[in-house]
């Protein structure tokens, strides 16, 4: 499971203990086994399931996928955890221009009826709070409806911090899976990369700095845990060739840098960590950094794993902030040689970096990330607000783009906004 579908199940899973609770999904695995409800409905299907609910809980384009849940009478919760326009940003370097803004705008036009016409949100850190609450600004959601006290407009009424979590229990290693998958002698020393390697990644840096080791004479392996993406209808990103290109350009490759070929299952993933000494991640300087949160590295925290991450993101001030191992700039060489070196010769050191990430990992717990929303539930109402985003008029994507607001109006609002938009723009042609 990929990020997003991770969040959704083990969300439910806590809510379910306390929420008679229903996931729903385009695509459901039969044999996964959960405490609530897992369904992959039919539009109509769906809809009798939202019509039986209090609270509808989002994510990405559920809202164009679903436009009835715009008129839906309990409350609409949108998680925003995954800031999708500027993950497309970084994804979409290769598109034609025209294609690339056209589809740039629906991303955009998709997080925007996020927040016209959801009543609460849902964020990840508090720089994703900051974020989102210059959009929930802009779209309108900082008004008078929802706090006619202007002086007391707390901001947790509008939207909460809900960080990635991670298990309760402690992680429990069954076998040695990576060391024996990619033959690697216990006695040497591993950097795990979990996760996929997405375009906002920064694999190359590593990799040479790898490299740099083993021509030092210093070797260490590295390990990228999940090369193919999980979810089929996501194609590999360029930037998976590139890294390992580069490890095979360096005579690396199966060597000392070694790709999985295919995604781990998520109830063996310990495994892998536990038999790592160092979990690591790297990325370039760019607005995804700044607000990304980077689920892997709760892994890291949860098995107790030192880790050298690039500084920028939230994940890179907890590391340097919680003294959990090392944090360094971006596409610094240099700066990684001299880290993994150090990890690797001081062990103490290294422990001591575990032992804290250990410390760390009980804040992010599911139990306790998910407390607050639990008490969001019980108590979140329908928001006076909403009505706003019904009367706002639509965004003007230009002539060339016409097809597309066709057919996004049809498939938001049906076929009535169709004829009222035509009719629009034949009075504004003949300047009626």
């Amino acid at each position: 499971m990929a990020g997003p579908a991770i969040r959704c199940i083990e969300l439910a899973t806590t809510l379910s203990s306390t929420f008679d609770t229903t996931v729903t999904a385009p695509k459901v695995d039969g044999s996964l086994e959960v405490p609530f409800a897992l369904v992959e409905p039919s539009d109509a299907e769906f809809r009798k399931i939202a019509a039986g609910s209090d609270v509808v809980i989002i994510q990405g384009d559920a809202l164009a996928r679903y436009p009835f849940l715009k008129q839906f009478k309990g409350v609409v919760i949108a998680d925003l955890y995954c800031p999708i326009p500027l993950e497309f940003h970084q994804v979409s370097d290769a598109m034609p221009e025209d294609a690339r803004q056209a589809h740039c705008l629906h991303v955009a036009g998709v997080a925007a009826e996020q927040l016209s016409y959801a009543d609460h949100f849902l964020c990840a850190s508090e720089r994703q709070r900051d974020f989102w609450l210059g959009a929930l600004a802009v779209a309108g959601r900082i008004n008078g409806l929802r706090w006619p006290r202007a002086s007391h407009a707390n901001i947790n009424d509008l939207i909460s911090i809900v960080p990635f979590g991670l298990p309760d229990a402690a992680p429990e290693r069954t076998t040695r899976a990576l060391r024996r998958q990619f033959d690697i002698p216990d006695t040497d020393f591993v950097a795990i990369w979990g996760g996929g390697v997405y375009q906002w990644f920064d694999p190359l840096t590593i990799i040479q700095a790898v490299g740099r080791l083993v021509d030092e004479g210093e070797p260490i392996h590295l390990v990228f845990l999940g090369v193919k993406h999980p979810n089929p209808g996501i194609q590999e990103h360029d930037m998976c060739g590139a890294a390992l290109a580069l490890a095979e350009r360096l005579g690396l490759r199966d060597r000392y840098v070694h790709f999985n070929l295919g995604w781990t299952d998520y109830e063996q993933r310990q495994n892998y960590f536990l038999d790592a000494d160092v979990g690591v991640s790297a990325h370039f300087d760019n607005p995804e950094t700044r607000f990304a949160f980077r689920t892997r590295m709760l892994d890291y925290l949860w098995c107790g794993l030192p880790i050298i991450t690039t500084r920028g993101d939230t994940f890179g001030d907890v590391v340097a902030n919680e003294q959990l191992g090392e944090s360094v700039d971006y596409e610094d060489v240099d700066g990684w040689v001299s880290a993994l070196k150090r990890m690797k010769r001081d062990s103490q050191w290294r422990a001591e970096c575990g032992q804290r990430s250990q410390l760390c990992a009980k804040s992010y717990r599911w139990s306790a990330v998910t407390a607050q929303l639990i008490d969001l539930i019980r108590r979140v109402e329908p928001a006076r607000d909403r009505v706003l985003g019904k009367t706002r008029p639509p965004g003007r994507y230009g002539d060339k783009n016409i097809v597309q607001r066709i057919y996004y109006r049809y498939r938001s609002d049906g076929m009535k906004q169709v004829v009222r938009l035509a009719f629009r723009r034949v009075a504004r042609v003949f300047g009626g």
